[in-house]
């Protein structure tokens, strides 16, 4: 053999090694799972729940509260006086049960029941 070829073969042999220890870890080693992983695992735990569903009563609630703050945000933009507020907010508490209020730091309006759970806000304009 001549030198040039033994020079070759040694550059291809040092290539391989370097090669060989920047390579990546095998995928095999990555999915070994040690007993105590798998037992910790649970079959019955479902990565993708179903969505929750809102109940009727609770939709039809919520709709008649987003009603109720539009009907007195319309009133308060025509500057009723405060006297036909409080009747409009006995009226909606008295057919559905829902407490209108305002918040008196941002203006906006917000939807209690009769628990006192907030059912729908006021968004701010932007």
């Amino acid at each position: 053999m001549d030198k040039e070829t033994k020079i070759f073969l040694a550059s291809i042999g040092v290539a391989l090694i370097i090669l060989w220890i920047a390579k990546p870890k095998s995928a095999s080693k990555k999915t070994d799972v040690k007993a105590e992983e798998f037992k910790s695992f649970d079959a019955s735990e479902n990565k993708y729940k179903e969505p929750k569903v809102m109940n009727d009563d609770s939709k039809k609630l919520q709709e008649n509260a987003v009603i109720s703050l539009k009907a007195m945000r319309s009133a308060i933009d025509a500057k009723e006086p405060k006297k036909e507020l409080d009747k409009l907010n006995a009226m909606v508490n008295k057919d559905y049960g829902i407490k209108l209020m305002m918040n008196k730091s941002n203006g906006l309006l917000r939807a209690l029941s009769k628990a006192g759970k907030v059912i729908a806000e006021e968004e701010a304009n932007k």
